[in-house]
């Protein structure tokens, strides 16, 4: 006959996981709610080049629409870090969370923008999605990452899928000024990114991206100032566009691009970045009726699987949730 206190010890030694097991467990749960909100702020940026259409349809200008886009962004971001008071930052820390707002990422937008009237959207975002390869080689030669054969068929299939996508929906001529842009924007944003990744894991990500979202403010003020505007004697539907551009794909997909890319690191968060521009042409299909052919759809289960692998790839070379480990960190996904 088994003693009933010796059942009840086994069926909680059964039942109670070790504080191993609760590890692993906590490791997996957060790679998948990084890759999660990575998903989301990829979404939300895809739905930018629809709202600034719309915007444009309605007299807005491309500068007033980025015062605009980041002025509210700033603000919402402010009222975020006014609510949850973050530990104060290093002057260093302000310093370069304006520097990388007001340079690298002000830059990477001004140079996709420009480069979209030569190549159209399909293309130029082919040229700007060069920029997960150059920021899995550069973190390969600072030894963040490894050149496994599961990182390498990740990045063909994300890159690879991209291609289909992008190429099936058939742009015309490359035209040789809009390549260069395309490019330099790519390798502004691969550097944005680069230079985020340095930054202290403690430094708290939406007070981050309120000072990136300011320093981006700053410039296209100057910039908008400079150039005789603002001219702001648009239609008032042009308010509710550029608003809608700011607090969607700027202000949310900044913080979900910062809180999914504090678990999964700098080169997965880019990578799963690559969902943007097929939920574009998705988005294309469904409002527009445009024609999803055979290597788009290819393409798009290139992504989905790439996406899939991040999500089941062992993250064991990094115990620590939100560490170093596998690239660090990075202040905002792409747009």
């Amino acid at each position: 006959m088994i003693d009933s206190a010796d059942g009840w010890r086994r069926s909680l030694r059964d039942t109670v996981s070790t504080p191993s097991e609760d590890r692993a467990a906590q490791i997996s749960g957060g790679q998948a709610r990084g890759i999660v909100l990575c998903i989301l702020s990829a979404l939300s940026f895809a739905v930018l080049p629809f709202l600034a259409n719309a915007a444009y349809g309605e007299g807005v200008g491309l500068t007033e629409l980025l015062l605009i886009r980041f002025l509210l962004a700033a603000i919402v971001l402010w009222l975020i870090v006014a609510v949850r008071r973050p530990a104060r930052l290093r002057t260093r820390h302000v310093a370069l969370g304006l520097a990388l707002g007001g340079g690298c990422y002000a830059l990477q937008s001004a140079l996709y923008f420009a480069a979209l009237p030569y190549n159209g959207p399909s293309l130029t975002t082919l040229l700007l999605y060069t920029f997960p390869a150059v920021v899995f080689v550069i973190s390969l030669s600072r030894n963040r990452e490894t050149a496994g054969p599961a990182q390498l068929l990740v990045l063909v299939l994300a890159l690879g899928g991209v291609t289909a996508v992008l190429l099936g929906a058939g742009s015309g001529t490359l035209r040789p000024l809009g390549v260069a842009l395309g490019l330099a924007a790519a390798l502004a944003y691969a550097t944005y990114i680069l230079i985020g990744d340095t930054i202290d894991s403690t430094v708290d990500r939406t007070l981050l991206g309120a000072l990136v979202c300011t320093g981006a403010l700053v410039t296209y003020a100057v910039v908008t100032i400079a150039s005789g505007g603002p001219n702001l004697g648009f239609e008032h539907a042009g308010w509710l566009w550029a608003g809608s551009l700011g607090l969607i794909s700027t202000a949310f997909a900044l913080t979900a691009f910062f809180a999914g890319m504090r678990l999964v690191g700098a080169s997965r968060a880019s990578i799963v970045s690559c969902v943007e521009p097929v939920a574009t042409v998705l988005i294309g299909v469904s409002l527009f009726g445009d024609r999803l052919g055979a290597v788009q759809l290819l393409g798009a289960v290139g992504v989905v699987a790439a996406v899939v692998l991040l999500q089941w790839r062992s993250p064991a070379r990094n115990p620590q949730i939100g560490g170093q480990g596998s690239a660090g960190h990075s202040p905002e996904g792409s747009g």
